[in-house]
């Protein structure tokens, strides 16, 4: 893990700097051991030169010999540590290490110097802002807005009359059409935003596929994980509210709504129509059936099938989901008769 070849390190910094720059509100201890910190590792690989951080007991996994420098850590973990590590009490050490890490790391240099690579196409009247990035063999079709400091990576296309914000970074072998993103949007390798949903309607002559004539919206600030694909409506959009975090493999069908600062992992499976609140997590693997309604603040557990709707606030387990604690009375009473 020390050899990352493949991050840039603008780094070193002392300690004092780092407490200045991330809790420019916290005072540095005095008397410090002032030391130098090259990097950021976890608590288990961190050396004398590197800081790391402690927010549960758990990351320790056994380990009896802490070597890091200083460690971003709760008030009542600091008793674990050594003496010769510097302690930086704070109230979320895991909320803090992603700004130290964003302090000491970026992305490479890609080494294309130009900001519009002439391996692209660009059509005639697309509009590109200022600052933004398009590397080779990115299609810019018709009408196509970009926003400024936007990156589009490698072999991306972006379909007739879409609009992006600025900020956002496109990742590469994306396909991009029928859709309107927001600003500071992060979408990863493979993703496919836009296409038709997978919607038809059963008659004499067999399947005839529903017209899509939708969009897909998604606001600010979403993140997209690699090889997710989210389907444009047929009469009304899809929307991935503000702040919205989709993991990589997910599927996302045709009129689907999704609120603000909704986290969603892998391989999750949601279904046409459904329509998701704010503020809701659910696990990898789980499938939601058409046309239900997920509640705000709602945590659904991984592997869950989600048959009937389920109002805000609650937590849900198992196929079909039900409340989290009656699903756990079951597992427990079918424990019970299977020791029997």
């Amino acid at each position: 893990m020390k050899d990352r070849i493949f991050i840039k390190n603008n780094g070193p910094f002392r300690i004092s700097e780092i407490i200045k720059k991330v809790l420019p509100n916290q005072k540095v201890p005095k008397n410090i051991n002032d030391r130098t910190i090259e990097g950021v590792s976890t608590i288990q690989n961190a050396s004398s030169r590197d800081i790391t951080y402690l927010s549960n007991k758990n990351y320790l996994n056994g380990i009896n010999n802490i070597k890091a420098a200083a460690c971003l850590v709760t008030q009542d973990l600091l008793d674990i540590l050594p003496e010769s590590v510097l302690p930086i009490v704070v109230d979320n050490p895991e909320l803090i290490i992603i700004d130290v890490m964003e302090l000491f790391y970026e992305d490479l240099d890609d080494g294309i110097e130009h900001l519009i690579s002439d391996r692209a196409y660009i059509a005639a009247n697309a509009v590109i802002g200022a600052n933004s990035k398009v590397k080779p063999g990115v299609v810019v079709k018709s009408g196509v807005v970009i926003g400024d400091n936007c990156r589009i990576d490698s072999n991306t296309t972006i379909g007739s009359n879409v609009m992006i914000g600025h900020s956002a970074h496109i990742g590469s072998n994306c396909t991009l059409q029928n859709c309107i993103i927001g600003n500071n949007v992060i979408i990863h390798p493979g993703v496919r935003i836009g296409q038709d949903g997978f919607g038809y309607s059963l008659g004499g002559g067999g399947l005839k596929k529903f017209p899509h004539i939708g969009r897909v919206i998604i606001q600010d600030s979403v993140e997209i994980g690699s090889n997710t694909t989210i389907d444009r409506g047929s009469l009304n959009d899809t929307t991935i509210g503000e702040g919205t975090k989709v993991d990589n493999l997910v599927q996302i069908a045709h009129n689907v709504t999704i609120g603000q600062n909704c986290a969603i992992a892998g391989q999750v499976g949601i279904s046409g129509s459904v329509n998701i609140g704010n503020n809701v997590m659910i696990g990898g693997q789980v499938g939601i059936k058409q046309h239900r309604k997920i509640g705000d603040n709602v945590q659904i557990a991984a592997g869950s099938g989600v048959t009937l709707s389920i109002p805000s606030n609650q937590r849900v387990a198992g196929n079909p989901a039900r409340k989290l604690g009656t699903y756990l009375s079951e597992i427990k009473t079918i424990s019970r008769i299977a020791r029997k």
